[in-house]
């Protein structure tokens, strides 16, 4: 039995009275216990199949978690075959029977008892089939087979087609077994749960609410019930019940409709996010025969092209970010502890909004929404490329119809999302900077009103979208004047530009058309805790550039008052097959990483969004650092007191006022060793944080001389997995080291590194270099040289020599040749220096330029 099993158990215990006749529907957990073949077969779906030697697995499942993420670039995508033997007793006799995936990544074919039941497209909305006619029962527990082929392989009239994150296979959400009266709720109809509910007209004096039942009988006779809904408020107390007697004819289904109206409703808003929940109930004779459960919450909302959003008539500035629904080590096969703990940090983080990029995801996650109180954009998974042809216009529209009909009765979710950044590809399958083709522009653009069409005529209540990135092409063809509200995509100061580019121009988007609402979907800068610096520049990765990024947005936001909202590109690292910077198949623009630790950049927000105290010293991200003696350091403080005092090992360095962005800052030295920082907020809260800090000195001469290791080509330190930092480059200073001649530069940053685990130290080189210097004293040292070709050259079109003083080292490296391009190398040696020469490590161009990407030197007894 599964926790989520459990905790609906407890959950109908606990509500026993008001769930009066509950058992009326069975709902199993069919999450244990799973069959899973990692391939096709042939005849998979037959019950005489032996799966013995399959491996057993429980739900969630995908079979990507890991191997999007190794050396080979790819990551598989295709046919895998999950089954499941459960035995179902007399309790399903007479009884309506379904299945439920709340999601199979991407195409699901299913067989119960070796029969086809149905197929399902798209990898992010629930599905649900009826499977009574298939199932055997008997009085003694019956063996039934379930068998389900899912395929994430590309397909060309199925959203996503370009995408920049993993597309993980399997049977990744929870399953469910649920068994009704022949007289029930619709289950099958886009797997929704057959009970819609709006309100109409909402005020702080009153709250009109309508009712959408679905009722079908899959008996032999026409059934005659009544249809009961009752409110409770968030006590469990009734609040008021309607109820409307119907007939529905065998074989047929009926929607009832029906309205109410409550006094001075408890609004539902961020702060206060107060949930009533609707019962509602088919009763037959007496006899409840079903019954469903849903959130009902009391707001309304508008949006202005001056004033932005407001909800529940006062002005709102949606503070948000945006969430991917993967983890390390799981893809996305997340449990409930999963999504709650991912919901919780970015509520505690001050948001009161969310993006959910780029589709659809677990019920679990709008539920914790509902409590929470984050309000929502959802959006299905047509990102960055349309095919516009009839079954893929078809299967988009079906999947806005899933997303709106699952999750229409979720008082967070106020914008529903029909496409990503979809002219950032041609028709030609290439990513371009400007559509060439009107043509093809116009076949977009009548698809792209299409789908808002279907958003809006799905539910008018609220508001359409579209995200897009900062192309003129959007406003050109009038895309950007489909939707409810204009959203944009920007990244001045990271992709290009810089930092404080954002706000002029976005304001010119809002002076040349005065009429559109403006949100900001998605900004970012990409971090990793690995590199860091005192000199952030764009494209380092290093967590202080990414500070000042946030801390520029953040000022230039607050300077626009007609902006409806902000979204952070992205609350939590996530996969992204085939790119590089500092890491690989990875996009760290999250103020968390992959596996959950909070970011420096998260306690800006958090400082600024949360009211609740804060003290929080921004160098957790570089606990480990190099320099020399009495070097200057700086230490970074988020709080929203008053004022913070700082201490360092002791010594006091005074007490300042947090500036506009809630940031203290402070110029310290640093002893070698461990550093104890201390910073106390007027509000009595405090922060301790340990820096060890590592002294080297400038002179090399010196006879203790141990080691220095350079990140050559970067101004960024490098800690590697031994804890060991890789100091900044410089150049050449007599008695000391560095490098003579030679450009610094980075590897294009969608450049996949292999075959190392120090990802960050090849990112960056020295291209041109004629020599590196070490003023060490005589003696024996090891020499490490660490290299990566850069570019895609041909077989001979780089070759250098390396010499160490003046002796030949390394003749002719090819790089191309002798590892390919992207592919990391590392080459020690055993080297002398003698009669006060030091060490001068020569490169010298055969054809072609010389590179290199860090170099060690390390004394050898």
């Amino acid at each position: 039995m599964t926790r989520k099993f459990i905790f609906y158990f407890f959950l109908l215990l606990t509500l026993a009275p008001i769930f009066a006749g509950a058992q009326s529907r069975l709902i199993w957990s069919v999450n244990d216990n799973w069959k899973y073949l990692p391939n096709g077969a042939d005849f998979a779906q037959r019950p005489k199949t032996d799966d013995s030697k399959w491996e057993t697995v429980n739900l969630p499942h995908t079979w990507n978690a890991k191997d999007p993420f190794d050396d080979d670039e790819t990551s598989r995508r295709g046919v895998s075959w999950y089954r499941k033997k459960m035995m179902l007793d007399k309790r399903f006799k007479d009884k309506s029977i379904f299945l439920n995936f709340e999601g199979a990544g991407q195409v699901a074919d299913v067989y119960i008892n070796g029969v086809f039941i149905g197929q399902h497209k798209g990898g992010y909305t629930a599905f649900t089939f009826d499977i009574t006619h298939l199932v055997k029962l008997g009085d003694v527990p019956t063996e039934n087979l379930i068998a389900v082929q899912v395929n994430n392989a590309q397909n060309d009239f199925l959203p996503p087609l370009s995408i920049g994150y993993a597309s993980y296979g399997g049977i990744y959400r929870d399953a469910w077994l649920v068994a009704t009266d022949k007289l029930h709720f619709d289950l099958v109809d886009h797997g929704a749960k057959g009970v819609f509910i709006s309100t109409p007209l909402v005020s702080a004096a009153k709250a009109d609410i309508s009712f959408k039942a679905n009722v079908v009988n899959d008996g032999e006779i026409a059934r005659q019930f009544e249809l009961v809904h009752t409110l409770f408020d968030g006590q469990q107390k009734e609040i008021t019940t309607i109820r409307k007697l119907a007939t529905v004819l065998p074989g047929s289904s009926l929607i009832v409709d029906l309205n109410t109206t409550i006094q001075k409703p408890n609004l539902w808003s961020p702060d206060v996010p107060y949930l009533y929940h609707v019962k509602t109930k088919i009763i037959e004779n007496g006899k409840v025969v079903d019954e469903v459960s849903n959130p009902l919450g009391f707001r309304w909302f508008s949006f202005d092209p001056n004033t932005g959003f407001s909800l529940n008539g006062k002005k709102l500035m949606l503070k948000g970010t945006n969430r991917h629904q993967d983890f390390k080590d799981k893809g996305d096969a997340l449990t409930s502890e999963d999504h709650f703990r991912d919901m919780k940090m970015i509520k505690d983080m001050g948001c009161n909004f969310l993006r959910l990029a780029h589709y659809p995801q677990a019920p679990e996650v709008l539920a914790l929404a509902d409590k929470m109180g984050l309000l929502v954009w959802e959006e299905i998974p047509l990102v960055n490329y349309m095919n516009p042809v009839p079954e893929f216009l078809d299967n988009a529209q079906t999947m806005i119809k899933e997303m709106i009909w699952q999750n229409y009765n979720h008082p967070s979710v106020i914008i529903w999302g029909s496409m990503n950044e979809v002219l950032l590809w041609s028709e030609k399958a290439e990513r371009i900077q400007v559509q060439e083709s009107s043509t093809y522009l116009n076949k977009l653009k009548a698809y792209a009103i299409k789908l808002d069409s279907t958003v809006k005529a799905e539910d008018p209540a609220r508001t359409s979208t579209m995200a897009m990135h900062m192309s003129d092409d959007y406003d050109k063809f009038k895309l950007s004047d489909i939707p409810g509200l204009a959203s944009y995509n920007i990244y001045n100061g990271w992709y290009s530009g810089k930092a404080d580019e954002f706000k002029p121009t976005i304001d010119a988007k809002h002076v040349s058309n005065p009429k559109q609402v403006l949100f900001i979907s998605e900004y970012g800068a990409e971090a990793d805790n690995r590199v860091n610096t005192e000199r952030p520049i764009r494209f380092d990765f290093t967590g202080q550039y990414q500070r000042i990024f946030h801390e520029s947005y953040l000022r230039q936001i607050r300077q626009m008052p007609y902006l409806a909202g902000t979204a952070i590109w992205n609350e939590f690292d996530f996969s992204q097959p085939n790119v590089g910077g500092v890491s690989n198949n990875m996009n760290q623009k999250g103020l968390v990483t992959w596996d959950r630790k909070p970011k420096d950049s998260y306690f800006l927000y958090k400082a600024n969004w949360n009211a609740e105290p804060l003290v929080y010293i921004a160098s957790r991200d570089w606990k480990t650092r190099a320099g020399l003696k009495n070097a200057p350091s700086t230490i970074e403080v988020y709080s929203n007191s008053d004022e913070v005092t700082l201490t360092v090992n002791g010594k006091p360095y005074g007490t300042k006022k947090p500036n506009d962005i809630k940031k203290c800052v402070w110029v310290i030295q640093l002893m070698d060793g461990d550093n104890k920082i201390v910073a106390r907020g007027k509000n009595q809260v405090v922060d301790y944080f340990t820096i060890k800090y590592r002294v080297y000195s400038d002179d090399l001469k010196q006879q203790n001389f141990r080691e220095v290791a350079i990140n050559v080509g970067a101004d960024v330190q490098y800690i590697d997995g031994s804890d060991h930092v890789w100091i900044e480059d410089r150049p050449y200073k007599p008695g000391s080291f560095g490098y003579i001649g030679g450009t610094p530069a980075m590897l294009n940053i969608k450049t996949v590194k292999k075959n190392t685990n120090d990802n960050p130290l090849f990112y960056s080189y020295l291209d041109n270099l004629k020599s590196y210097k070490f003023d060490v004293p005589d003696g024996n040292y090891e020499l490490e040289l660490c290299f990566i070709e850069a570019d895609k050259l041909e077989n001979g079109q780089r070759i250098f020599d390396v010499a160490v003083n003046g002796e030949p080292l390394l003749s002719g490296i090819d790089l191309t040749s002798e590892c390919g391009f992207g592919v990391a190398m590392k080459k020690k040696f055993i080297i002398t220096a003698a009669n006060g020469s030091g060490i001068d490590v020569a490169f010298e161009a055969q054809k072609g330029k010389t590179t290199l990407s860090g170099i060690k030197i390390k004394a050898v007894n």
